[in-house]
């Protein structure tokens, strides 16, 4: 049809639309096109055929052919037809009869597909007021059908569902399940949220658990949601052992600070005494002068009740509440901690309470010179109810210079003195004078980094580094107590630190050489290598460090590290302490590993005996996870922690997933091979099922989407 026609033919419908819609009239913009449009006066029927087009605000509709009724206001389309609405559903049909608006009328032989997923075959569906959709003798499902499959895995069979597009509902009446074209269940009455709609209040999938220690249990959550920025997850846990618990989570966002908040609630617990339970929160504030205020919190009422239920296996739960601002040459910190242990030998009345922990820290440069300055002070009072109580003030001023020095020589010079007052109670070894200690330190490092391009364009680096430190003991210094110091790690990290004791209470003395190699490679093929090697050497051996740190000789400990990196793929890391005669003092390896169907993560220690670290033997330990994926559908993943000199299994588990298009079934077995807190080994099974198309139309594992920022 020429051009003209076919713009005479949308300008005639247009105005007969109009004319004769009270909708219409002032209220929207329709437009027609086809191959071909004629229009009988004496009928009043305007009709179009091949390729019709409609447009009606934001629903649009493609057929055959097309028919309306100037005087009977109808629209009658042959198929086939495609219907889209403003939501994005789209209608296939065969045949429908409508209003001029499209909001309204009877469509037959359709099918509807809903945030492009879930499919909905009906008899015919009626459109009511542009709100409602109404499917008669329907069934719904997401799965795929195909030759091989001419079943859907799961679908819905119901005389009638009502769509309510406006609050994004589906309403199912006499419903069933079915699984394979079998019927699981009957379903009088079902409410589902749109599959378009991200986050909706309703239940989630359930989860079926089997345990040694309580039996089976099920789990069946309930989603709230808050607005935009917050919801909530009630969980009821039913256990065939009698118990009985109330699970409940809360978070909300805002563009300044969040709250997360969880925890669980027996009702009954045959294993411990009802009323037991655990409360977690993590809620922080940001402000716009770069200060946060912060609240973590984690307590239980009783030590074993979060390794019975499967919470958490930690044996030390910690709350933390205070304010810190971060500037350029500013930090500020100031809280409260609060430690409880879930360890069988400790004692909860000898677990400080710390209150108050106060740390702040600024820095300039001074202009003789052009060092850096840095002014610190700290504050920690940690009190029992059972024990000694500690009160510490410490200040402390340094100053550090770095220098180009000739022949490509980096030069550093730094300097340092503290001061610590102390206040004991209630430890008969100390009196209840303050007691003070004074400790300057001083010292410098120096460095000459080589590079080398090699003929195959490999980068090498080479950087030896030799540092001196003194620091004197002074005689009229008291002895302080030592609460923040009791074990030492010596690795790369601390090397080349000032104090290696990972507190306040103690500061190494001594003059001290840290001397080591940094050797790098950067490969042009993507691939990297480091190694460093160091170790400390003093004048006289240090009665400050126990034996097992590898510190107390004159010379320490060789120190080793290894590293191997081929992004994305690969990742080898194993560091090395080796005491005389090579006796391996640490040993410690990580391997990760990164293809397309296996990920795998291995980790493996050894740390030598240690008394005054509080370990008496030797101890090894090994883990393993793994994930394999076999095809699209399936996958499996493994994890396995061992004592290797114990020759003991500490935790194992093993799972398998499907997940397609439609639904995601995952089996998990898990076993705890120690008992702790009265807790004996457990063996756990997990089962979840969940159906896609509901809920942001996704199988995501999460219980829920995430919040969004609340302005």
């Amino acid at each position: 049809m020429p051009d003209i026609h076919r713009l005479f033919a949308f300008i005639l419908f247009c105005t007969l639309v109009f004319a004769s819609s009270p909708r219409a009239q002032g209220s929207g913009f329709s437009t027609l096109t086809a191959d071909n449009i004629s229009y009988n006066a004496d009928t009043g029927e305007l009709s179009a055929v091949g390729q019709v087009v409609v447009l009606f605000e934001k629903t649009r509709l493609e057929a055959d052919s097309l028919i309306y009724n100037r005087f009977t206001g109808k629209i009658s389309a042959s198929g086939p037809i495609r219907i889209t609405d403003g939501s994005g559903a789209v209608f296939t049909a065969t045949t429908a009869t409508l209003s001029p608006d499209l909001s309204s009328g009877i469509i037959r032989g359709a099918r509807l597909l809903l945030a492009n997923r879930f499919q909905i075959a009906a008899a015919e569906i009626r459109r009511v007021s542009d709100r409602f959709n109404i499917f008669y003798r329907t069934v719904g499902s997401v799965c795929s059908v195909n030759i091989n499959r001419p079943v859907p895995l799961w679908q819905i069979r119901s005389e009638r569902i009502i769509q309510d597009t406006r609050e994004k509902r589906l309403y199912f009446e006499n419903a069933s399940f079915e699984v394979m074209g079998v019927p699981v269940a009957f379903l009088p009455r079902l409410r589902m949220v749109d599959p378009s709609v991200k986050r909706a209040t309703g239940l989630l999938a359930p989860l079926i658990i089997s345990s040694e220690i309580f039996g089976y249990g099920l789990k069946l959550p309930y989603y709230v949601t808050f607005g935009d920025n917050a919801d909530a997850t009630i969980t009821p846990f039913a256990t065939t052992s009698g118990g009985f618990l109330i699970e409940g989570e809360y978070r909300r966002r805002f563009v300044n600070g969040s709250i997360d908040i969880n925890g669980a609630f027996a009702l009954t617990d045959p294993g411990g005494n009802a009323g037991d339970g655990f409360l977690k929160a993590d809620i922080s504030k940001f402000f716009r002068n770069r200060s946060e205020l912060y609240l973590q919190l984690e307590v239980a009422s009783d030590d074993a009740f979060m390794r019975r239920y499967g919470y958490n296996d930690a044996d030390r739960l910690v709350s933390q509440a205070g304010s810190r601002r971060f500037e350029r040459r500013n930090f500020f910190e100031v809280d409260a901690i609060y430690f409880q242990s879930l360890r069988d030998d400790e004692i909860d009345a000898e677990v400080p309470f710390v209150l108050p922990n106060i740390d702040f820290r600024r820095s300039w440069e001074e202009p003789v010179t052009g060092g850096r300055v840095g002014l610190n002070f700290s504050s920690v009072g940690l009190f029992r109810q059972v024990g000694r109580d500690v009160f510490r003030v410490s200040t402390s001023l340094d100053w550090r210079k770095d220098w180009a020095a000739p022949l490509g020589l980096r030069a550093t010079t730094f300097a340092a003195i503290q001061g610590d007052a102390y206040r004991v109670w209630n430890d008969i070894g100390f009196s209840n004078d303050i007691l003070f200690r004074l400790t300057p330190t001083i010292g410098g490092d120096l460095s000459l980094p080589l590079s080398k391009t090699t003929r195959s364009g490999a980068l090498l680096v080479l950087s030896p580094v030799a540092q001196f430190i003194y620091t004197p003991s002074i005689a009229f210094n008291d002895t302080v107590p030592n609460e923040d110091s009791l074990q030492v790690e010596f690795d790369e990290t601390n090397l080349f630190g000032l104090n290696r004791f990972p507190g306040e209470d103690r500061i190494e003395t001594g003059f001290r050489a840290n001397i080591g190699v940094n050797y790098r490679r950067y490969d042009p093929s993507g691939w990297t290598l480091g190694v460093n090697v160091g170790q400390v050497f003093r004048i006289t051996p240090s009665t400050q460090f126990s034996v097992g740190s590898g510190l107390s000789t004159t010379s320490s400990d060789l120190l080793a590290a290894v590293s191997f990196e081929l992004p994305p793929r690969y990742r080898v890391i194993s560091r090395l302490l080796l005491g005389p005669n090579a006796d391996i003092r640490r040993a410690e390896s990580e391997i990760s590993l990164n293809f397309e169907k296996l990920e795998l993560d291995a980790a493996y220690v050894f740390l030598a005996a240690d008394v005054v670290a509080d370990s008496p033997v030797d101890r090894s330990e090994g883990v393993i996870t793994a994930n394999y994926i076999f095809s699209d559908n399936w996958e499996s993943n493994l994890e396995l922690r061992r004592d290797l000199l114990g020759n003991q299994n500490i935790y194992g588990e093993i799972g398998v997933t499907y997940n397609s298009e439609c639904i995601e079934v995952a089996v998990s077995l898990s076993r705890r091979f120690t008992t702790s807190n009265n807790v004996p080994p457990d063996t756990k099974i997990d089962v979840s099922v969940k159906l896609a198309g509901f809920g942001a139309g996704s199988t995501s594992r999460t219980g829920s989407a995430p919040c969004m920022q609340e302005q």
